[in-house]
């Protein structure tokens, strides 16, 4: 009797402890804090510190070679600490004010490279202005560079994807590249020009170190 008392007590022990436990949250709700990269105005932390906010699709492309979205204020701070020489700025429409502000005052050279942002099927990419855009790209003397459009993904993709032809890249991997920042806007049109993209009138010209390295 005694131990069928106890063998019952467990039961209901263990019974307690289930019900315990189907009413604890299985896991920890995090807050996220997710930066807007179309914020205004200067980017500042609790404590008063600036904070460094890339701009949107950001990423190093090669030493001294950057690509990103168009920077908005908020990453002007996050762009000075990359000692930038040159910009590459491949839309059509006028540099903003403020942008324009922000190269006086850090001494950064302009290089704008007009290339309308049509969409599928009437994409027309002027191989002529990538040629051009591709010789400031690699003149070392305007490194540190960023290069960007709207939201880095198309034109800039395209300039990104022909400056790697240049670098020896296998196709597939210029195209895994140009996937990941373009994701589900990506452009049959734009890897199409990409393929096509005569280099050969380019291979007089110098390419830097790292660009030979591998």
């Amino acid at each position: 009797m005694q131990l069928a008392a106890e063998l019952q007590r467990t039961h209901h022990r263990h019974q307690r402890q289930r019900q315990q436990q189907d009413t604890t949250p299985m896991c920890r709700q995090i807050q996220l804090t997710i930066s807007d990269h179309t914020v205004a105005g200067d980017a500042v932390a609790d404590d008063g510190e600036d904070l460094f906010i890339p701009p949107l699709n950001f990423a190093m492309v090669d030493n001294g070679i950057f690509r990103s979205g168009f920077p908005e204020p908020a990453n002007f701070s996050f762009l000075q600490t990359l000692g930038l020489r040159s910009i590459i700025y491949l839309c059509p429409e006028p540099y903003p004010e403020a942008n324009m502000e922000f190269l006086k005052s850090n001494g950064i050279k302009l290089f704008q490279f007009g290339i309308e942002g049509h969409k599928e099927p009437f994409v027309n990419i002027p191989e002529d202005t990538i040629r051009e855009a591709l010789e400031v790209v690699l003149d070392v003397r305007n490194h540190p560079v960023i290069i960007h459009c709207k939201r880095g993904k198309h034109r800039t993709g395209c300039l990104v994807g022909c400056y790697r032809k240049l670098q020896k890249w296998c196709l597939s991997s210029v195209f895994d590249e140009y996937q990941r920042f373009a994701a589900a806007k990506a452009r049959v049109s734009d890897q199409r020009f990409v393929e096509l993209f005569d280099i050969s009138s380019m291979k007089h010209l110098p390419i830097p170190f790292s660009c030979l390295k591998r």
